[in-house]
């Protein structure tokens, strides 16, 4: 008989949650998203995402968050201090039914057939949506109604600079007014692990790091290496409060205007999941014919292990997003094959090696 035992606790699944690890998980609303993270969001967590230069894909994962939250009846609490969480909420895409589609699996009799060593393989699938059946599904061109939000426990925190001449361990009062709101939230007995009756409270802050937040760091000339530390603090104290609480933090980074880039990477200690998103938005691969199907690359900077030896790797790190006109997917990176020569093509460029000194072009082999 073996001496390991797994340890049972008294954890009664949460409507929109399920146990994975004998720990409560919930979607984020995009069923890939889902998949690539590992299944969800785990509860006492803390999910970061680094949003792109314009700032509007982040936006649209956000909105994903917080109505996933409305249909499952969770506790919302939404935190900005550049926009009014109310805007965020007016444009919440409305759940949804897929069908799921099977034509890939049938063959028609009148068309061409593969090699018979190649029948037996399975179809390459871009798309995670049918890795999981977890979470709902929206189409972003319909909003939830008005009533249907009004019903919903949705606390609204629109933050405003204040005095910063209290006594407090951070230089922006801002960090100070989000922790002592989220610990007054948390105090409820709903969040806590081990009551029988208990609920989930998701924990939304937009665009944390902006200028706004920063202001005071960016006030000190020349910047020292104080530069980014209330941002750091902040984020280990929340990590601190949100432990052993069935609470989820989704927060939106703008990493692309810190003036320090270590302040990222010092913050991922605190995270356990953070993604990354390089929109092709004013950059030369929105015009290379090879992402001409893609809007960006999505990129996957942390994994959670939590009560695991090992994160949850997927099937292929090279991944891309489409952001259609009803919803937003990310996928497998597939770039074309190069059907003919030409200078403009990216390839050509990383692969080409300039003449002289032995040097060759990829054109000049032959075999």
């Amino acid at each position: 008989m073996s001496g390991f035992h797994k340890i049972t606790e008294s954890c009664l699944t949460v409507t929109g949650t399920k146990l994975k690890n004998n720990l409560l998980v919930l979607s984020s609303g995009i069923p890939s998203l889902d998949y690539v993270i590992g299944g969800g969001l785990p509860t006492g967590g803390i999910f970061a995402v680094e949003s792109d230069v314009l700032g509007s894909y982040s936006r649209v994962l956000t909105k994903y968050f917080i109505a996933e939250g409305v249909v499952c009846n969770h506790d919302l609490l939404l935190f900005s201090a550049d926009e009014n969480p109310e805007e965020i909420v007016k444009e919440l895409p409305q759940p949804c039914v897929v069908q799921k589609d099977d034509k890939m699996n049938k063959v028609p009799q009148d068309e061409m057939k593969i090699a018979w060593r190649y029948e037996g393989l399975a179809q390459v699938e871009s798309s995670f949506d049918n890795e999981t059946n977890f979470g709902h599904h929206f189409d972003l061109s319909r909003y939830i109604d008005t009533d249907t939000i009004k019903k919903s426990n949705i606390t609204y925190c629109f933050l405003n600079p204040v005095d910063n001449n209290v006594k407090s361990a951070f230089k922006n009062g801002l960090f100070t007014q989000t922790l002592n709101k989220i610990k007054d939230v948390l105090a409820n007995d709903l969040y806590r692990r081990s009551n029988k009756k208990k609920n989930i409270l998701r924990i939304s802050i937009h665009l944390l790091g902006s200028p706004i937040w920063m202001a005071m760091d960016c006030d000190e000339e020349p910047l020292d290496n104080k530069y980014g530390q209330d941002l750091i603090k902040f984020m280990y104290c929340l990590r601190i409060l949100l432990r052993d609480t069935n609470a989820v933090a989704f927060i939106t980074i703008p990493s692309h205007l810190f003036d320090d880039d270590h302040i990222m990477n010092r913050l991922l200690y605190s995270m356990d999941n953070a993604v990354r998103i390089e929109s092709f938005a004013g950059s030369d691969k929105e015009t290379n014919p090879a992402f001409n199907e893609y809007h960006g690359l999505f990129h996957l900077t942390k994994l959670s292990a939590l009560y695991s030896l090992v994160p949850f790797v997927p099937s292929s790190l090279d991944l891309a997003f489409k952001l259609k006109r009803k919803k937003f997917v990310i996928e497998k990176l597939h770039l074309p094959p190069e059907l003919e020569e030409s200078s403009e093509r990216e390839q050509d460029d990383i692969t080409a090696v300039p003449r002289g000194c032995g040097g060759f072009r990829k054109k000049d082999v032959e075999f």
